[in-house]
């Protein structure tokens, strides 16, 4: 039994408000921030579930008045990492809700709404036109990063989307709050109007739950309540990954039997093994801060968080943008326990994750060779961006250079958003990663930049 799929456990402030917030009489939008692997896609979801806050008969109650019947709801979900959606993100966007809208048998008089000059205003039409039968259209567009990352909407795009929110309501998911993926697309007035919900960890009650859920098939887990919900740190990934791991360990014990204390040293070291892929993509997001968080606030603040607790009244005023970014990220967490007050990473797997990891990095590295030649065709395989990072790189071998210096220098231009400096540099890695010899790897210099080391081989 899973019972992260079986039931929605917590984020009920959200649900509540994001519910009261999409079907009021004038729809509100919003955009909800978290980072990977905290349940972002599995939330939005929940929301065009039949049977979720929507649509649900259960849900009746909690929704406005006008929307009790869930049937006149109409409920869109859209994942902009699709393929169709790079190609053509406004006409994917139309085809989903025409097909949502018919599937729902709603008459509409489409003749019209085909004649529209533009797809952007079938849309709009579409929602006008149910607005005026009382009904409301939600859109909920998850990875919506992709379309700051890669552009592939212009700005005046975005602007001529805005009227959509007067007659429609919009939910974006994104990594990052949209003023960090680009600040100039995010001041559009599609996006200002926007309220932003962050989706963390989850509460203590709802994890305990969670928790607890297991017990039906695992003896012996209302015994370990507390220390797994201390374990997973109250973190969905794990909390999900929880049922696999009590059923493995339940495999490995002989004779069979309740799970018990004595189980917990196991139950530890498959939740670390697990955990891995969360840990990876914290550490990760640690050496790609954003502008606003300053490297040696990071710095100061995961030193004292690997040492222990750290009380609430040392937190110094210049790092506290940079405690909330953590907290935001699903790092850290505040804990209220007498003597133990203070903030705290949010598993204590974690923190022997991020000590050992850095531990690493204080090995002295050998110095590196020059960078050996790249033949001029050998770059044909990569795009014209790559090519022209690649050279860079190569011309200022073993020298950390900044997202900065880059989007001045490559891509000539400076005030771009360092997502697109991310999202280059993440294709070029797996692109030297496939060439039949070695020519170099890109290294992360945390809060500073990116090194290129070339390798020892020669080409």
């Amino acid at each position: 039994m899973d019972a992260g799929r079986k039931s929605f456990f917590g984020r009920d402030r959200v649900v509540f408000e994001m519910t009261r917030g999409v079907l009021s009489p004038q729809p509100q939008s919003f955009s909800l921030v978290g980072p990977k692997l905290v349940g972002k896609s599995q939330f939005l979801h929940y929301l065009a579930a039949d049977d979720g806050p929507l649509l649900g008969e259960d849900f009746a109650r909690q929704r406005p008045p006008a929307f009790e019947d869930g049937a006149r709801v109409v409920v869109v979900w859209v994942d902009c990492d699709w393929q169709d959606a790079r190609a053509d993100l406004i006409g994917w966007l139309y085809q989903m809700v025409q097909r949502q809208v018919r599937e729902a048998g709603v008459a509409l008089d489409w003749p019209s709404i085909e004649a529209e000059a533009s797809t952007s205003r079938r849309i709009w039409r579409i929602a006008r036109a149910l607005k005026e039968q009382q009904m409301r259209l939600v859109l909920l567009m998850d990875n919506f990063d992709r379309v700051f990352e890669e552009q592939w909407v212009r700005l005046d795009t975005v602007d001529e989307l805005r009227p959509l929110t007067l007659e429609m309501a919009l939910v974006v998911a994104t990594e990052q709050p949209l003023h960090d993926l680009d600040r100039d697309l995010a001041a559009s007035p599609l996006f200002n109007v926007m309220k932003q919900l962050f989706l963390g960890l989850l509460d203590p009650q709802a994890a305990r739950a969670w928790v607890l859920a297991y017990a039906d098939d695992f003896s012996g887990v209302n015994t370990l309540a507390d220390a797994l919900v201390d374990l997973t740190g109250m973190h969905p990934f794990l909390l999900r990954r929880l049922g696999d791991i009590l059923l493995e360990v339940r495999e490995m014990i002989v004779g069979g039997g309740a799970l018990g204390p004595e189980h917990l040293p196991l139950v530890r070291l498959r939740l670390a093994e697990h955990g891995r892929l969360v840990f990876e993509t914290s550490y990760r997001r640690l050496q790609t801060l954003p502008a606003r968080v300053r490297p040696e606030s990071i710095d100061r603040l995961i030193t004292a968080l690997i040492g222990g607790s750290l009380p609430l009244p040392s937190v110094q005023m210049e790092d506290s943008a940079a405690l909330n970014w953590l907290i935001n990220q699903a790092m850290v967490i505040c804990c209220v326990q007498g003597q133990q007050s203070g903030y705290q990473f949010f598993t204590p797997l974690f923190t022997e994750y991020l000590a050992r990891r850095l531990s690493a990095e204080t090995v002295v590295k050998p110095q590196a060779t020059p960078a050996p030649a790249l033949p001029e065709d050998a770059l044909e395989q990569f795009s014209k961006t790559e090519a022209a990072l690649l050279r860079y790189f190569k011309a200022h071998a073993n020298q950390v250079v900044s997202t900065e210096q880059l989007l001045a220098e490559v891509w000539k231009r400076p005030a771009a958003s360092n997502r697109r400096v991310q999202e280059a540099i993440r294709r070029l890695r797996l692109q030297l990663e496939e060439m039949d010899k070695p020519f170099g790897a890109i290294e992360n210099e945390r809060g500073r930049g990116y090194r290129f080391v070339p390798a020892n081989a020669s080409i």
